[in-house]
């Protein structure tokens, strides 16, 4: 039987380099250890800072975009509110304007913070194991009936055809991924235009898809779609009413799932968004 001897200067060598790196030097040399057990924790240990620091700049990133959006509508009532506690003189029609303004911006920060609340809530797994039994079609449907009002003003059409599919879930999760794709469409199509809604399933997996003929979604903007306060154009989305966390809060919600998501959009299709829920045995 041979006997392996690893002597205890390398070991020290590599807790003290451990325990000492620092800007200058974050990561370790596994080549400057004579063992392949330490050349291995050394790339386990550099593996571990790496997904460290890409994690405090994402929570750094997403701070300061945060503090950047929720400052706007603060400014806006803040503003609004001295002037019409000043001592200046307005008439109803300017203060109708401004309470308006406040009412608006008040709406729209409410719903920045609970999509905040919700990124948070599906980054920490904080639902992952809170399951039901969820009806995708029934769920679908509300998801519909609460833009109704919209749908009407812009004169869509909305084409459903689904399969009644129970799925056990986090209702939370499945709810926020359709809502927020709904939104999406519908905020997106122009005035009379058509949202396609279709849920199927198979023996291996559920399939939701949902297309609307708005505005083609250029190429190079396609990869980033589900990134954390991404804009195509700032101006439209607010407009529209969306914090630029949807289509973030969608992708976090399907890998919940356990399931993909893909975007497709030219010219000849619109914009389609694609879900695939794997059916676990």
């Amino acid at each position: 039987m041979k006997k392996f001897i690893i002597h205890a200067a390398p070991v020290m060598q590599l807790r003290d380099d451990m325990m000492n790196r620092g800007i200058v030097r974050p990561y370790l040399n596994p080549d400057d250890y004579p063992y392949k057990e330490l050349k291995e924790i050394a790339q386990k240990f550099n593996d571990l800072t790496l997904e460290s620091r890409e994690a405090s700049f994402l929570r750094r990133d997403f701070f300061a975009n945060a503090s950047h959006e929720l400052k706007t509508p603060v400014t806006v009532i803040k503003g609004s509110a001295e002037l019409l506690c000043a001592d200046v003189p307005l008439g109803d029609a300017q203060k109708r304007e401004l309470l308006q303004r406040i009412g608006v911006e008040a709406e729209r920060l409410h719903s920045l913070i609970n999509d905040i609340i919700m990124i948070n809530r599906l980054e920490s797994g904080e639902t992952a194991g809170e399951k039901e039994e969820v009806n995708l079609a029934q769920l679908i449907r509300e998801c519909v009936d609460e833009l109704m009002t919209r749908i009407e003003q812009e004169q869509l059409r909305v084409d459903i055809k689904i399969e009644p599919i129970i799925l056990c879930a986090n209702r939370k999760n499945v709810y926020e991924m359709f809502s927020n794709l709904i939104v999406n469409a519908v905020n997106y199509t122009r005035p009379g235009g058509r949202v396609e809604i279709r849920l199927s399933t198979n023996a291996e997996e559920i399939v939701f898809s949902i297309r609307n003929d708005g505005e083609p979604i250029p190429l190079g903007h396609q990869p980033r779609m589900f990134e954390r306060f991404y804009r195509i154009d700032s101006g439209r989305s607010k407009a529209a009413g969306g914090t630029g966390l949807g289509l973030s809060i969608v992708k976090h919600a399907v890998e919940s799932l356990g399931g993909t998501v893909r975007l497709e959009s030219d010219e000849r299709i619109g914009v389609l968004f694609t879900v695939v829920i794997p059916l676990k045995e």
